[in-house]
């Protein structure tokens, strides 16, 4: 069976708007569960680690004015490199939350929300962009 040039195209379409749609869907339901960062403030404690199984703390404090600036998240899209070098950081929040950071010199670009629930399930955003440096830290 050949196909049409009008059957081509209607399928190239249906796979440009799927890849569309898949590209994007990150950042949209990123939007929607990050409404949960509004739980917390510039004076809610954290600890960091280099260690997802949490073999020790590198540091704890308060968010302090790294809250504010994680508010300007943008998409996926956004996101350049920096120079230095590479680190990924998980920050331990109250309530059974966590952030993945990812870090280039100190300075956090990247950041997935973890919501973990008495179930053992987990709940994940979607990655979004920041330009946090990690001094903004308390």
């Amino acid at each position: 069976m050949k196909l049409t040039e009008k059957t081509k195209l209607n399928i190239a379409l249906i796979v440009g708007a799927f890849i569309f749609v898949k590209v994007f869907y990150s950042f949209w339901t990123a939007d929607d569960f990050l409404v949960e960062l509004d739980r917390f403030n510039e004076e809610t404690p954290y600890k960091l680690s280099t260690s997802e199984e949490w073999s020790g703390e590198l540091e704890d404090g308060k968010l302090g004015d790294f809250y504010t600036c994680l508010l300007n998240y943008r998409g996926p899209s956004a996101k350049r490199r920096n120079s230095g070098e590479s680190r990924i950081y998980y920050m331990y929040l109250p309530s059974g939350f966590r952030l993945t950071l990812y870090a280039y010199g100190g300075e956090v670009n990247l950041f997935f929300l973890y919501k973990f629930n008495p179930d053992g399930s987990k709940e994940e955003s979607g990655g979004v962009t920041v330009y946090c440096p990690l001094s903004l830290l308390n």
